[in-house]
């Protein structure tokens, strides 16, 4: 068994140490490939995430495991200032040479909504909501981060004042670079599931802050969701 543990959270070691049985008993939030479940320890509300791992992951044993990659970029987006959920741990049990069983551990995130969510805003609150993301999302990639898996489950929000606070999930995806070109920026939305209306707006808002070309920012997004959906399908789901 490893353990990797955030020093703020060591009194919870003895109850991590036995993670498994405890997330038994906790409430699902996410059932697919990589479950997601609710548990509360000392008061502290927790979101553990158990990574299925498939035989292509085995036979790259070798490779960092998607709970330590979580944890590791959960970590570096809050240092640079970016608010994400804290995290906590990265639990493995090893059963044998090629399989084990992740966990990636954090504080449960206070923001309220995804953009999944959208559609139950006014319009009014989907377009201040959609001018606010696009801002982060401009200073994220200028910072030289991307995300390989930003779809609207991925991205939380809420209204904080008078402005609106993100935060991104499945931080394993979070890539750090010297330099987000407006090109691949653009691309970089290519997983979201919005109205073509938010898109649009998300599209030209973004293109704007970085001084691009709108209708070339929005093709470069047409061409990489197409091809994204594509590969869907050829996977059957």
């Amino acid at each position: 068994m490893e353990i990797i543990l955030n020093p703020k959270y060591s009194h919870l070691h003895d109850f991590l140490a036995h993670l498994e049985e405890h997330y038994q008993k906790g409430e699902i939030v996410q059932d697919d490939f990589n479950e997601i479940r609710t548990l509360e320890v000392d008061g502290l509300k927790l979101s553990v995430k158990k990574y299925g791992q498939s035989m292509r992951h085995r036979l790259k044993f070798y490779k960092m495991a998607k709970g330590k990659k979580a944890y590791i970029g959960q970590r570096l987006l809050r240092e640079r200032g970016y608010e994400s959920p804290e995290p906590v741990a990265f639990v493995r049990y090893r059963r044998r040479m090629l399989t084990s069983r992740t966990y990636f551990v954090t504080v449960r995130s206070p923001l309220r909504y995804s953009l999944n969510d959208l559609p139950s805003l006014s319009e009014e609150e989907q377009k201040a909501v959609v001018r606010a993301f696009a801002a982060y999302a401009a200073r994220f990639h200028e910072d030289g981060f991307t995300h390989r898996n930003m779809k609207t489950k991925h991205v939380l929000f809420d209204k904080v004042g008078d402005g609106y606070t993100f935060a991104l999930l499945d931080a394993n995806r979070v890539h750090k670079g010297r330099h987000v070109s407006v090109e691949k920026g653009c691309a970089n939305f290519a997983r979201l599931n919005c109205s073509d209306e938010n898109l649009k707006l998300l599209l030209d808002e973004y293109a704007e802050i970085r001084h691009a070309d709108k209708t070339a920012c929005y093709n470069i997004f047409a061409q990489s969701h197409e091809k994204y959906r594509n590969k869907i399908l050829r996977r059957g789901h």
